[in-house]
């Protein structure tokens, strides 16, 4: 029986494809509040908070998935460091390092780039 942990390339392809899904839902969750806040409808605090816990949420998935914190293929890598910096940018406001206009140059770009076209 072949499976990701095994190492077989048809376990890896879909370790791949599962890992995207759970990245791509993590960065659907921060952009589908960013409308709002980039509107003024909802304030940096809400975003920042849902920037972090949506990264902490697909952390958490992957750790119960088995998951050993490396990206499994090219998407992945690019989506890992987008979580990267949804999680630098939400603690970073939270933690007084950065203001909410930061918050919302990363969050039009987030949209510009996951948002609906």
């Amino acid at each position: 029986m072949s499976n990701a942990v095994a190492g077989s390339p048809a376990g890896a392809a879909g370790a791949a494809t599962t890992q995207v899904a759970r990245m791509r839902a993590a960065v659907d969750q921060a952009v589908a509040v960013a409308p709002g806040f980039l509107r003024g409808e909802v304030d940096a605090d809400h975003m920042a908070h849902t920037m972090v816990k949506a990264v902490r949420a697909y952390a958490e998935q992957e750790r119960a998935a088995g998951g050993d914190g490396g990206a499994h293929g090219p998407e992945a890598a690019q989506l890992q460091d987008v979580l990267a910096e949804l999680m630098a940018c939400g603690s970073g406001y939270l933690a007084g390092r950065c203001d909410a206009a930061c918050v919302g140059r990363t969050m039009t770009q987030m949209v510009h780039e996951f948002g609906p076209h």
